[in-house]
């Protein structure tokens, strides 16, 4: 009865090992770089709403245990970030982390401290499968107008990035704007 008891124990720890496994093999691995271009004029975009993120899961804060970030070792874009900052480009933000590919998931992700719930740096990335797979990205970089020296009516200058492309897993993709640009890879 104890042999049973034992073989019946290991069999359920190797079922629940291996649907584990299964589980996070459907997650997906999603990178972006978030850089400004070097010497590009401001451009003004739409500024965020205070409730920017309602509707996503914080990457920072989230408790989903299939939404985590990945540790910076891990980063498959190290070397294109080293070279556009060798380059004069300014990174914003570098982040990677895992989730499963869910229409409706949006993960936020942000730098620096919110001043009224916007961040210096924030954005929403949002993967999904139709046809394709596509990301949809909203990023902003939020400076004052008296940090910029700029005489404006508007307390927030906002540069805002926002882009629907379709991606091939592996292949590095770039977003572009006039004075932002993204780097995005997703892999499995």
């Amino acid at each position: 009865m104890k042999l049973l008891s034992k073989l019946l124990s290991i069999s359920l720890l190797t079922a629940l090992a291996s649907f584990s496994l299964t589980a996070s093999a459907e997650d997906y691995l999603v990178e972006v770089v978030f850089f400004g271009q070097p010497s590009a004029p401001l451009v003004q975009g739409t500024s965020p709403n205070p409730d920017w993120e309602a509707e996503a899961v914080d990457l920072e804060g989230t408790a989903r245990p299939d939404v985590r970030a990945i540790d910076q070792t891990r980063y498959r874009l190290r070397n294109q970030a080293r070279k556009l900052e060798q380059s004069g480009y300014q990174i914003y933000l570098h982040q990677a982390w895992s989730q499963p590919l869910e229409n409706d998931l949006v993960v936020a992700l942000h730098r620096g401290n919110a001043e009224n719930g916007i961040y210096p740096v924030q954005g929403l990335v949002n993967l999904r499968q139709e046809n394709l797979t596509e990301v949809k990205v909203a990023f902003w970089r939020n400076r004052s107008a008296a940090e910029l020296r700029l005489q404006s009516a508007t307390p927030l200058i906002s540069e805002f990035l926002h882009q629907t492309r379709a991606l091939r897993p592996g292949e590095v993709h770039y977003l572009d704007h006039q004075s932002l640009g993204m780097l995005v890879t997703i892999s499995r």
